[in-house]
């Protein structure tokens, strides 16, 4: 390919993203000096519909990017795009007044991402490879019910309610949370297998409820993420048909999708770039995903990132999640170290 079909395929795909609209040869000739004629241009044209950079819906009708060209245009991007300084020291003067709460960050970051991109912002909580046990408190709810909280050092809480077959007190069920309290704390769910502890039925109940709900947390590699957005993207108008709009909406109720959407796993400081019908999940074959993680590596962390059509502002998108997860990764370290 020629610099100069490089230059029109790169006109062709952000005009695009820009109006939506087909592109004309003469909208091209005429608001880009390229130093050739129309003719020269729908030249270069067909050579690109030719190898399925661009379709057009009828001869005389102007260009749309295919996904091909959309994946040429995000790797000929400039790897040091950014936010601009004003943009940035607003969205750090935003963290700054919030309460270190992992929960209140997340959805900030979401809501920026959507309204930054126009489209969908996704982001985890943090999560560790391995949970850790932090405190647990027995309730009394009725004579034969208990309330089981389990906080985990990554601010956590799993609740249970327990039936049990004996009845206890309030002070019972106190002393034995302070119990397992002092044994357990810090401790991950293979550290808490090890010890040997003289345990009544009852105790040995509450125990394996401790385990259970702490091995379910280990086998997650993402927490369930935070969408911000819906209402932006889906007022697009590549989303003109309720059977895609369901299809997207029950994808985004499944828990496992980000999971398998990200099996692959991420490289420290890796952008992922998935476009159209890169995806395995059918419903995001028309969209495009642009993912990254967050954290401190090897010790906790989530992802963040944007859903949207294929037609995506992509320099934009890929700074905005790069900065918030500097800023998130930030946050992160500021509470665990």
């Amino acid at each position: 390919m020629t610099s100069r079909r490089e230059t029109v395929l790169k006109i062709i795909v952000q005009e695009y993203i820009s109006t939506g609209v087909p592109v004309a040869s003469e909208t091209i000739s005429r608001n880009y000096q390229l130093g050739v004629s129309p003719a020269t241009i729908r030249n270069d044209m067909a050579y690109l519909e030719e190898r399925g950079y661009i379709a057009r819906p009828h001869i005389s009708a102007g260009a749309i990017p295919l996904n091909k060209a959309y994946r040429h245009y995000v790797e000929s991007i400039v790897e040091d795009i950014e936010l601009s300084s004003t943009e940035q020291r607003f969205i750090g003067s935003l963290f700054q007044d919030m309460e270190m709460e992992f929960e209140r960050w997340a959805k900030l970051a979401a809501s920026l991402l959507s309204h930054l991109i126009r489209t969908i912002g996704i982001v985890t909580l943090p999560k560790a490879p391995k949970c850790r046990f932090k405190h647990l408190e027995l309730v009394k709810l009725q004579e034969f019910l208990i309330l089981l909280v389990l906080v985990l050092q990554q601010t956590k809480l799993k609740r249970q309610f327990l039936p049990v077959s004996e009845s206890m007190s309030q002070e019972e069920l106190t002393r034995f949370a302070n119990r397992l309290n002092i044994v357990y704390g810090g401790l991950t769910i293979s550290e808490i297998l090890i010890k040997e502890l003289e345990l009544s039925p009852f105790e040995r109940q509450i125990n394996e409820v401790i385990v259970n709900l702490m091995t379910a947390e280990d086998e997650l590699e993402y927490d369930e993420p935070y969408f911000e957005g819906l209402r932006l993207m889906f007022s697009q108008p590549e989303f003109v048909t309720s059977n895609q709009l369901l299809s997207i909406m029950e994808l985004m109720e499944e828990k496992e999708w980000l999971s398998v959407m990200l099996s692959k796993g991420l490289a420290e400081g890796e952008v992922k770039i998935v476009i159209g019908e890169e995806s395995q999940q059918e419903p995001l074959r028309n969209l495009s995903l642009i993912f990254t993680r967050y954290g401190i590596p090897r010790e906790i962390g989530g992802a963040i990132g944007v859903i949207g059509p294929t037609r995506m502002n992509y320099s934009r998108a890929i700074s905005s999640v790069r900065y918030l997860s500097e800023v998130l990764s930030g946050l992160v370290a500021e509470v665990y170290r």
